[in-house]
């Protein structure tokens, strides 16, 4: 086991910085257009997310729905959480019974289903309403499956120089997906018909196919190859895209035992048994993260902006559908932007200051946020509905700033590998129940109390400033079988590495080359 920390992580630097940058090795670029695919399930959800959010702004949809209230509005984004409540434990099941891959094709291919039965509602007399929410439960059920295993694809593809950037990527496409999709339901508003509606979820389809068809060409993860004992495959797999064809990589080479090592320990110690997810201290407190990390996700205030923004912007008197649309637009423009920062900097920042730093600020704009609400229900101040409108881009945008790179990468970088779909599924589940309350609760709150409900949200955030100062462990820098050595200590599933030798053959290596560039020096010169 490893017992010099810092040391295995200056070997890991020496091991993974790249001699040549990583668009000219062709392995590399041919993984990451792999892993592109992935982002694609994410990208959808994205797009999926915003059209419920926009078509609320359109008189064609409520109308060919039959003018749902806002309780059957909330049904709506309900249905697809509860049919991804009960497909989230099979999730987990398929990601390690037959790999990873099988997840988003089902994920595929029910979110190309589900856009096809819900360009049809409405159609000939048929039941709007109830054609569209059995459109939400077939995408529901699919997207679960995603949103748990995509994130896992992205930590164990990779390589590890590229690894943390490329899992924070992964909600950067959310942010490109309604981004999309709020500029086309802006165009499509000026439609007015039924086409307004109908043109986003037409268009949604063809990502979709794109990756029914894609995620066949994805490779399957060296590490669930190796713990099914397709140990050959998954040596394959690091020596084409980590090792640039190189079967003598040192990399290729260490990744390999060090995959072997911690698997054989997890093994030993029976850590692949459900019982095990609560059996340790080290278990119970990456339950813990990853509980932790789905109430802030769903529970920081910004599924109500998600949501319900139409109703926001009316609270402070903006309701004409084209100003509705185009601020949700702009938005998501802003949110995308604000993605790409986080990922930007996520290697840059320790963990624990990205996650607490960002929550600190997102409780001080959330504060302003109820204020300015406040001002214009009690005053009817226009200075006041513009400080909001400003605000509501703020919230978003702060709150993507962590999102964005940490929130669907660090609870699965902290669960090992045994642990890891199983870990995910207790964030699906708990994901969903959440979801469901939010689908329900907001709307109804929101027409209730308006904007005394965002106080509730003030309480929330701070309550889990509080967690994240206790439970959230700093692990930057250290690779997945690493980081079990911050949570088991001793007890660690961390594989037997001896810094000693690898330094001295990464030494060795770096006179040889040095040797090398002499030689050609000596010859030039003569």
């Amino acid at each position: 086991m490893v017992n010099d920390l810092d040391g295995y992580k200056r070997c890991v630097n020496n091991l993974t910085t790249r001699g040549v940058p990583w668009y000219k090795d062709k392995g590399v670029v041919r993984l990451n257009t792999f892993i592109s695919v992935v982002f694609t399930g994410q990208l959808l959800n994205g797009f999926d997310d915003s059209l419920l959010g926009g078509y609320q702004a359109l008189n064609s949809w409520r109308e060919a729905l039959n003018y749902p209230s806002n309780s059957s509005i909330g049904l709506l984004s309900a249905a697809a959480y509860i049919a991804g409540f009960f497909t989230a434990p099979v999730a987990a099941y398929v990601a390690d019974r037959w790999g990873r891959r099988w997840c988003v094709r089902y994920s595929a291919l029910t979110m190309l289903l589900g856009s096809m039965l819900g360009a049809l509602s409405g159609v000939d007399g048929a039941d709007g309403y109830g054609l569209f929410i059995a459109s939400r439960v077939v995408i529901g059920s699919g997207l679960a499956f995603c949103l748990m295993i995509s994130p896992i694809m992205l930590q164990e593809l990779p390589h590890p120089s590229q690894r943390v950037f490329l899992a924070a990527l992964f909600n950067c496409n959310y942010a490109i997906g309604g981004f999309t999709a709020s500029w086309l339901t802006f165009g499509t508003s000026y439609i007015n018909n039924n086409w307004s509606w109908r043109i986003p979820y037409i268009v949604q389809i063809v990502p979709a196919l794109y990756l029914v068809i894609a995620i066949q060409f994805v490779p399957e993860t060296p590490r669930w190859l190796m713990s099914k004992g397709r140990e050959e495959e998954a040596m394959e797999f690091l020596v084409k895209y980590h090792g640039n064809g190189d079967p003598q990589d040192e990399l290729v080479l260490f990744e390999f035992e060090e995959m072997k090592s911690a698997l054989h320990e997890e093994r030993t110690r029976h850590q692949d048994s459900w019982s095990q997810l609560f059996a340790t201290k080290g278990n119970r407190h990456r339950i813990a993260i990853v509980l932790l990390i789905v109430s802030c996700q769903n529970l920081s205030g910004t599924a109500i902006i998600g949501g319900y923004y139409t109703q926001i912007l009316s609270l402070v008197g903006i309701t004409n559908t084209q100003q509705q649309t185009g601020i949700n637009a702009g938005l998501t423009g802003w949110v995308f932007i604000s993605a790409i920062i986080g990922a930007s900097i996520v290697n840059r920042v320790k963990r624990r200051t990205l996650l607490m730093g960002t929550w600190a600020a997102l409780i001080l704009v959330n504060i302003a946020f109820t204020v300015t609400a406040a001002r214009y229900t009690i005053t009817g101040s226009k200075a006041a509905a513009i400080g909001n409108v400003v605000l509501l881009w703020l919230y978003d945008g702060t709150f993507f700033i962590v999102c964005g790179p940490l929130f669907f990468s660090y609870q699965t970088e902290v669960l090992t590998f045994s642990t890891r779909a199983k870990g995910m599924m207790i964030w699906g589940i708990s994901n969903k129940v959440i979801s469901i309350f939010n689908a329900y609760v907001n709307s109804i709150a929101l027409e209730r109390i308006g904007f005394r409900y965002y106080i509730v949200y003030t309480c929330i955030l701070s309550a889990q400033l509080v967690g994240m100062y206790f439970l959230a462990v700093e692990t930057t820098g250290l690779t997945l079988e690493e980081i079990a050595i911050l949570f088991d200590g001793e007890e660690s599933t961390a594989p037997h590495v001896d810094i000693a030798d690898i330094e001295h053959k990464i030494s060795e290596k770096k006179g040889q080359a040095d040797g090398v560039v002499q030689s050609v020096k000596s010859v030039e010169s003569a």
